[in-house]
Order: C-alpha cells, then structure tokens, then sequence
C-alpha cells in the first residue's frame, strides 16, 4: 500500500488563538531531516499523538512524532480548551444499546474518568497550562431535554460518578443566565490552555525520550517490505508501527481514512476581560459549559478574566466583521450587561465529527492505528486514549482499549453528508 498526502490537511486557524498568544514556550523542535529509524512513528502534533508518544516514552519504547506544522496548530489549538468527561449525543445506557452491555461500560467508564486522568496528568508534569476542575456544565433549552438530562445524570451516578442536576433557577444562579431550562454538572470537568497544555505533554514526552519533530508533514506513507515508510519533505522514517493522530488530516494519509470524518466549522473568540462586578453574575463559581441547543453556545473564563466563547458556522454569517458582530449578538442575548463587551481576538476551526459520534481507534492494518475522536470532547478523551494506546502497543493486547478498534467505514453520501454539519447549524442559526 502506497498514499501520497493529496487530500488537504487539517485547516488551520484563520488568525492566531488566543491560546497561541498565552501560553509558556513549548520545547525547542526541528523539522525532521534525514534517514530515521523507529519502532512507533505518530503521525500528528496535537494531544491525541503527543499523549500517546509521551506514554511510548514513558514506557521505554522507541517513539518518533511528527506534526505537519506546530505542536497543537490543528484542532488542539482552535479549541475552546473545555474539558468535558460526557458523551456529545449518547447516554451511558444508550451507549451499552449501540455497543453492547460489556463493550457500552467500558466505554462509559473510560469517558467518564478521562476529565480526572487530563488533571492528574497536568500535577504529575506540572503542566502550566491554566487549568481549572471547577466543573463541566450541559445546560438544555427545553423541559423535554431536561427531563432527558436528569434521567441520563441518574445513570452516570449510578456508575459512580460526580453528576449532578441542576434545574432552571440553579443553572441560572451557576451559569447566570436564565436562557435554560435545566442543566447536568459534570464534577470533574473543567478548562484549560490547549496550547500551554499539549506543549507540557511535549516537553515531557521529550524528556522521556520521544523523539518530536514539528514542520514536518508526511508527503508520502506506504507499507513496505515489513515496515512502514513516511517521506517528508526532508528526510524518511521507517517504522514497525503507526498511529495516525492527524484528525481531520487521517484521510489524506491512509485510503481507508477516506469520507471517515465531517467537518463542523466553529468561530472562537475572547472577551476583553470582564469587570468583577460582572463575574460575579456570569459563571460567580467558574465551570465551563456548552449547551445542548441546535445553535450551539458554550462558555468559560481564562486566568485573565477573558469570557472564552464559541458559535458554529452557517452559510449567513462570513468573514471577520460579521463574526465579531455575531459573537456580540450571541453574548448579549445569552448574558446580561455584555452586549457592548469588547471581542478581544477571534478565530475560526473545526470540531471533527465521527457518523457514531463517539470515540474511535481504527484497526487499518499492517500495526496501523488511527484516532479519531474529536467531536468536541477532544481534549480529555483524547488525552485517555493516548495513555491506554500506548500500553495496548506495548504490552500488545489491544483488546484491553476501552474504545475497541474496528475497521473504518465510508460515511454514505459523503458529498453532500459532508455539507450537513453547516447546513445544519444554518437552519440553527435561522431559528435562532
């Protein structure tokens, strides 16, 4: 098998994150050059590849990491930095349905712990990302959403779990708003730097080991012999094994990536920093949220006070000045006292959308794995998925993966199915 790279990488943001701006410096990196040797070859520099290249090292395997561009240029960091131990559409016993009881727990388990195993990581390195375990919040709109919510809360804590319901006066009174009718608090959850938090995993796989190269896209991978080969514009690496966690970018390495993914097309932006007075309405005990409405709306502060938001893309909304115009019509209409607040940086990305819209790792052969497990959950299940990856590699028992591997499956229609997301947060945006 032979891919040459001609599907378009991940996009990058439009204009730099606020993340780029505030985070400490990452690791000093090289592009790649030359003939490499290695047992591991991960392709991708955002958390998914940087946590598993760090557990590789930790473990004593020989690990190389390559990133097309920056350390987190991708996905990682045009995120809202949110991390949320929750499912985007399922419920845990929805999920046992679709999975099967075993395989469902499993699941839900390992989603559900990935918020507590992302901070322990942060102490254990000492990672200075602004991190925050001040709570995940899930607010919904309307009373049968709501109703849904509290029966999904009831299975999450029969598991265990830190979930709690919140009804319309207290989501208002923690999130100040009295726009929902209800909300679920994930405990564990919280926000973070995305930059500042996948440069401290870089510098710690580093240390361990882990051999990291950024402005290093792979042109060509093929399978060769008994050994995987990746051409870059420099150099060469052979590899025993890979692990594709490029995300958006999977399809354009590996053919059975293809029509695998959808893209859901997001604008971030930041406040100035709020006034205290207005803190104390706006989120008074921190957390962070994004809500269940069609017209998705999420929020949380950064160290400096800055109200960090998001709204998605629609076909009646383009280019910088109507963003920034849309992003105050957002604030204003959800939160009181912030509709001349200043947008103090703004910029575009995209949340990768799997068609089961939970976790995956794919099985493509060969001892090649690919992850794909954004859906806006990304930072904490990707952070897990890199620590059990790495020790079913090492160890070699994939079976132990709480997200099993499967083979890869083309979305159907892909064309038009690819177009969905958009043209779905259109009529959102309609509506709203």
């Amino acid at each position: 098998m032979s891919r040459t790279s001609s599907a378009p990488a991940e996009p990058c943001a439009s204009s730099p994150s606020l993340w780029q701006g505030t985070a400490p410096a990452g690791p000093a990196l090289e592009p790649l050059a030359g003939h490499a040797e290695t047992d591991v070859l991960i392709v991708g520099g955002g958390i998914a590849g940087v946590s598993t290249a760090l557990h590789l090292a930790e473990a004593g395997s020989d690990v190389l990491l390559v990133e097309a561009g920056e350390l987190g240029s991708g996905a990682t960091g045009q995120s809202g930095g949110l991390v949320a131990p929750d499912f985007v559409r399922h419920n845990p016993d929805a999920v046992g349905q679709a999975l099967g009881r075993a395989a469902g727990e499993r699941l839900t388990r390992f989603v559900g712990g990935s918020a507590q195993r992302c901070f322990e990581l942060i102490a254990r390195h000492g990672i200075d990302c602004d991190s925050r375990q001040d709570g995940f919040y899930s607010p919904v709109c309307t009373p049968s959403r709501a109703s849904a919510q509290r029966i999904a809360a009831e299975q999450w804590r029969a598991r265990g779990f830190d979930v709690a319901t919140l009804d319309a006066r207290e989501t208002e009174r923690m999130i100040g708003t009295s726009a929902y009718c209800g909300s679920s608090r994930f405990g564990q959850g919280g926000s973070l730097n995305p930059i500042a938090y996948v440069r401290g995993l870089a510098r710690a796989a580093a240390s361990a080991g882990a051999q990291l190269h950024i402005r290093t896209p792979v042109e060509a991978l093929g399978y060769v012999g008994d050994r995987w080969q990746a051409r870059t514009s420099k150099g060469v690496v052979s590899a025993r094994r890979v692990v594709l966690a490029a995300n958006g970018g999977n399809p354009g390495l590996h053919p059975a990536m293809d029509r695998s993914v959808l893209p859901l097309e997001v604008v971030e932006f930041a406040t100035e920093p709020l006034s205290s007075d207005l803190r104390t309405l706006i989120l008074p005990q921190g957390g962070a949220f994004t809500d269940k409405a069609p017209y998705i709306f999420t929020a949380r502060y950064d160290g400096a006070g800055r109200l960090i938001s998001a709204f998605p893309k629609s076909y009646f909304v383009s280019g910088q000045e109507a963003f920034r115009a849309e992003a105050k019509r957002r604030l204003g209409k959800c939160f009181k006292g912030l509709e001349t607040v200043g947008i103090e940086v703004l910029w575009e990305g995209v949340a990768w959308i799997n068609a089961s819209f939970l976790p995956e790792v794919y099985d493509l052969g060969q001892q090649a794995y690919a992850i794909q497990a954004c859906n806006g959950r990304g930072i904490s299940i990707n952070t897990a998925i890199g620590i059990e990856l790495a020790t079913a590699l090492v160890t070699g028992d994939l079976e132990a993966l709480s997200v099993r591997p499967r083979q890869p499956s083309p979305i159907r229609f892909y064309r038009g199915a690819k177009l969905l997301p958009k043209a779905m947060m259109t009529m959102a945006y309609l509506s709203d």
